[in-house]
């Protein structure tokens, strides 16, 4: 029924049709599950007439035979059709049929419908069924298809219906709803989803993981040396994010303690392990966890600086595995109930009163923003003065908006004040999305990009999947500004468009993934380009379209910041050692008095 070469896939709908009507129905399946397997691993930056036309094909057909009341589903191919369920919603969505609504409402009231319809059922569906009647039918399946549904953080939070959707999704309360999957995705996800209501998710799954057999068999051996700390992470190279702002805090601890990293997931990435006397590896693979390479430790204490970006980190960290554990800002958000003590923030950055509202953890503050910035491995190219692109006539044509965002970033609101610049501008707007690595699985690219498009025109929009750091930096030059995102705002890239003398405009929130950049903004002097509010957001953002003094001005001041003294030469190094100092020192009596309150490291 199918023939593949390389990235092409060949399907036959007329064999499909008579395997149907023979009743060879496990074949069906497995032809099916064959096609979807494809678009699961192979991802399309763009769909030709062909491969439109194919992708068409096959959704009519697998819809058609799928929804047919006599089609039954083998116990042993239901689980694997509900995990192809974003895979399934992205092809749809990139197609003409653009969602399974119509399909939903046929098998509504079908018998055999149970695992139909949690592979149809996704957060772009306007049609819902109700949580409770999934869970009623089988707490097991509908776990799992719980976990799935959230998957489409990374690529349709900009869908006005995803948007809603998934942050009902998260706040579902049901106490059958104890196993995940994907818990990398769905406890990263949850913040990106709403800053407000992710502890809720996270606290579910830290409960679930620490009532697992899979942690409650690992016994750990602890004989600690005061000496010995274990750095863990999967990030630790030089052009990742995590790297880039904790690495000079980790340097600052090399000649006063013995460092050991312990690297999660894939060897083959060049790791910095210039400051480690020993190099250990974990990786989490097919529902299994070998932690034998720590299991036997002498760590005082262990500094986890992105808990939440793999699915390791988030394992271990409902583990003790030393008895001082600490949280870091690669990923900043607290754990929200997992065994970690202390999440190391700064203060400039932080909301210091209520922190329980953010922390689970205890907040231990250094000064300034608690991070240390990287130099930019980039040269800056020749400076162009114009403020916009020119056309083949050479007039001015575009003005062009810098959107360095990680697709999950992107969400409907705030596209909503994209158009609303896009109306109120005097000159045309293009704006470049720089999408990230995160689009790269399950076809998530094309519906990220056509959702964009749709909302904000094909002729205001550039969207670029992932890019080497060069080219990213170069494309971004040729930009007269760069906005940041929110709710969840950024800080490397913030550095970026400073680096490359571009003014930002950024919104400041109430947490440090919010706050750090538009603190570090009014430090330089460039406090006129932090808005509070939407309609501030938009405001200076139309001025620096708009206003060509005020632009002039924003440009002129943002050349004269001096970036080596007041972004990349920091004494948080120094504060970071002493808060180690202070926690190895003081953590039986910390953990004695019970308090909440952030300690300050000054």
């Amino acid at each position: 029924m199918i023939s593949q070469t390389s990235d092409v896939i060949n399907f036959n709908a007329l064999e499909l049709l008579q395997g149907y009507l023979s009743k060879n129905h496990d074949l069906v399946s497995q032809t099916l599950l064959d096609v979807l397997e494809h678009f699961d691993q192979v991802t399309y930056l763009e769909l030709n007439t062909e491969s439109k036309y194919f992708v068409n094909a096959f959704l009519k057909s697998f819809l058609y035979v799928f929804t047919q009341p006599d089609y039954i589903l083998s116990d042993r191919y239901v689980t694997k059709f509900i995990q192809f369920n974003l895979t399934i919603s992205n092809l749809v969505a990139i197609s003409d049929f653009k969602t399974t609504d119509s399909y939903l409402e046929i098998l509504k009231f079908q018998p055999q419908n149970y695992a139909k319809i949690l592979t149809l059922c996704s957060a772009r569906n306007s049609f819902q069924f109700q949580r409770k009647d999934l869970f009623d039918a089988s707490t097991e399946l509908a776990c799992l298809w719980y976990s799935c549904y959230l998957e489409i953080y990374r690529t349709g939070l900009v869908n006005r219906v995803v948007y809603q959707n998934l942050r009902e999704h998260i706040i579902y309360e049901d106490d059958r709803l104890t196993n995940f999957y994907k818990i990398d995705d769905l406890y990263f996800g949850a913040t990106y989803i709403d800053g407000d209501s992710d502890r809720l998710l996270k606290a579910k799954i830290n409960k679930s993981i620490q009532n697992s057999q899979l942690i409650k068999n690992i016994i750990i051996s602890n004989q600690p040396n005061p000496r010995k700390i274990a750095i863990i992470t999967g990030f630790w190279f030089p052009q990742h994010s995590v790297y880039r702002i904790l690495s000079d805090c980790i340097a600052s601890l090399k000649d006063d303690y013995e460092l050991t990293l312990v690297h999660l997931g894939d060897r083959q990435l060049e790791i910095d392990t210039q400051y480690f006397q020993e190099v250990k590896y974990l990786k989490f693979s097919d529902d299994n966890l070998d932690i034998s390479a720590i299991q036997n430790n002498d760590f005082a204490a262990i500094y986890y600086p992105d808990i939440g970006m793999t699915s390791e980190s988030i394992l271990l960290s409902n583990m003790r595995i030393a008895p001082i554990q600490i949280c870091g800002l690669g990923h900043p958000v607290s754990t929200f109930g997992s065994e970690i003590d202390y999440f190391i923030s700064g203060v400039d950055a932080e909301v210091t009163r209520n922190t329980e509202a953010n922390y689970s953890e205890r907040l231990i503050l250094l000064n300034g923003l608690g991070a240390i910035n990287n130099y930019p491995n980039y040269q800056p190219n020749q400076r162009i003065d114009s403020l916009v692109i020119q056309d083949n006539n050479n007039h001015k044509s575009q003005f062009i908006i810098n959107c360095p965002w990680y697709a999950q970033k992107v969400n409907y609101p705030l596209l909503v004040l994209l158009k609303k610049l896009i109306q109120e501008s005097k000159q045309s707007i293009l704006f470049r999305f720089f999408s990230g690595g995160g689009l790269i699985r399950k076809n998530d690219f094309l519906p990220f990009a056509n959702e964009v498009t749709q909302v904000l025109g094909k002729d205001h929009v550039q969207v670029y999947p992932y890019l080497p750091y060069s080219k990213y930096m170069s494309i971004m030059e040729e930009g007269d500004i760069c906005l940041d995102s929110y709710h969840f705002g950024g800080f490397n890239v913030i550095i970026d468009g400073l680096y490359i003398q571009k003014p930002t405009v950024l919104f400041e929130g109430k947490r440090w993934y919010s706050r750090a950049g538009a603190k570090l903004m009014k430090k330089l002097g460039l406090g006129d380009l932090v808005a509070k509010t939407p309609t501030e957001y938009t405001q200076i953002s139309l001025k620096l379209i708009n206003n060509q003094d005020f632009f002039a001005e924003m440009q002129e001041r943002v050349s004269r910041v001096d970036l080596n003294q007041l972004v990349f030469q920091s004494s948080n190094g120094h504060y970071f050692k002493k808060a180690i100092a202070f926690l190895i020192q003081n953590h039986e009596h910390l953990q004695h008095d019970q308090s909440k309150k952030p300690i300050r490291i000054s």
